[in-house]
């Protein structure tokens, strides 16, 4: 396992509310921003950022509306994910259709409104990370940015699952803060906030051959069986067995019936169980699951459940009560 690391050496975190509406504006790291209130009544404002290296997780919420200027952190992108919002929202000086993901580029002036009280998701990527991401998973070089946001092609309520996915995160990450976090566990993060805006892009690559396809699921059966305690990602996959995601995806379900992701959950499942059917002394729930990975103990039960019929606690008494 990779060693634990105190989360003020890798993490920059926020959790603050606000009745100045120019004192939240300046708070926020590593941006160059203004806010005025459009609407009436007193300013409330909650702002919760996540600065992993370079790529942010933020929630914004307000009352009432608010006009920001400036520009986000340099070079990356912003996206706005709205989990409420009672009034309209603009970005760019244009209106955004409900559902619709905000987008703009640190080159850009936000030119962001919002007319009412308002609960946004808010992801920073830096445009290197971007580019990675889109050469390994779409075979393809950068992103344009004059790409029109209806070119990403999920429907509002995907979306609004996406928002909701990412405030559990960040909620997730608040609710174990006196907690030492481990470097894959930030890796994993990343990977999760950055998965979840960009596998939006469409994708036009050329599907691989059945042979080829054939060769990748092996590879990434060998790949997912050597790291079971320290999951990779899609990204990492890809770039571990030379695939595209496409391809990677297709190659799995033609080979195992089920995506790469699930594969991998099942394959860390096993392992626990295996864990707590032969525990050696100190083995604990907590030890185990943390071994392959799960971080979200009250979710890995629920898998485990699901998995094994029976909790992950039960599994491990009747192993130690017939030692």
């Amino acid at each position: 396992m990779p060693p634990a690391v105190r989360r003020s050496q890798l993490l920059q975190v926020i959790n603050e509310t606000f009745d100045d509406i120019d004192a939240m504006a300046a708070r926020a790291l590593e941006w160059d921003q203004e806010y005025e209130q459009i609407g009436c009544g007193r300013f409330r404002g909650e702002l919760t950022q996540l600065v992993l290296a370079e790529l942010q997780l933020n929630r914004e919420r307000w009352s009432p509306g608010v006009l920001q200027t400036g520009t986000a952190p340099k070079n990356s992108w912003i996206f706005g994910l709205p989990l409420k919002a009672e009034g309209s929202l603009h970005v760019r000086r244009r209106p955004v259709k409900r559902g619709e993901l905000l987008a703009a580029t640190w080159r850009d002036d936000i030119g962001f409104a919002a007319t009412g009280p308002t609960d946004l998701m808010i992801v920073v990527l830096p445009t290197d990370l971007i580019h990675r991401w889109m050469q390994v998973r779409r075979g393809v070089n950068g992103m344009d940015p004059d790409l029109p946001p209806r070119h990403w092609a999920v429907s509002a309520a995907e979306m609004a699952r996406r928002a909701r996915a990412l405030a559990g995160l960040l909620n997730d990450v608040f609710d174990r803060s006196r907690l030492d976090v481990t470097e894959g566990l930030l890796t994993r993060m990343e990977s999760r906030i950055s998965d979840t805006i960009l596998d939006m892009i469409p994708s036009a690559e050329v599907i691989e051959s059945l042979h080829s396809r054939a060769r990748i699921a092996r590879a990434v059966l060998q790949l997912l069986h050597d790291r079971r305690d320290d999951p990779p990602s899609v990204t990492e996959m890809c770039e571990q067995v030379d695939a595209r995601e496409r391809t990677l995806f297709l190659s799995c379900i033609e080979a195992f019936g089920r995506p790469p992701a699930q594969l991998l959950l099942e394959l860390r499942l096993n392992a626990v169980h295996r864990a707590l059917v032969h525990p050696i002394e100190g083995t604990s729930v907590t030890s185990a699951a943390s071994h392959y990975g799960f971080t979200h103990f009250g979710r890995f039960s629920s898998m485990y459940f699901r998995q094994f019929g029976e909790l992950p606690s039960a599994t491990l008494a009747k192993s130690l009560g017939s030692s």
